[in-house]
């Protein structure tokens, strides 16, 4: 019998393989490695975190957070550190995305089959 959590495990090692992975990698370290860059990271992850509560709970958009999420939106666009972590992060997820189309596949053919007919 196939243990599928083993072919996801060690899909999850492979990945940590791949250069965009590696550059993931140096580009999290360089930020984490530059106080400035570290400091206005957390403050965006902590900002779109604000943004998720809200809008999960149904929650109109503050007008404030909104003022708030612009200027810090405008930093975040001149840190090159965090720029270049951003440009990595995507380029993984975009792996990520074309691993994911591979692994649903078998169902989307399966499916296919229904509406093709």
């Amino acid at each position: 019998m196939i243990n599928i959590y083993d072919s996801a495990n060690q899909v999850a090692t492979d990945l940590q393989k791949l250069d965009e992975f590696k550059a993931l990698s140096a580009a999290v370290a360089a930020v984490k490695n530059n106080e400035e860059s570290a400091a206005l990271f957390k403050q965006m992850d902590e900002m779109q975190t604000k943004i998720i509560n809200s809008q999960s709970e149904g929650r109109d958009f503050p007008k404030d957070l909104e003022e708030d999420y612009k200027k810090l939106n405008e930093k975040v666009q001149k840190d090159a550190q965090i720029l270049k972590l951003l440009q990595a992060e995507q380029s993984m997820y975009k792996t990520i995305d074309d691993v994911q189309k591979a692994i649903t596949k078998p169902i989307n053919d399966l499916y296919d089959g229904l509406r093709n007919k």
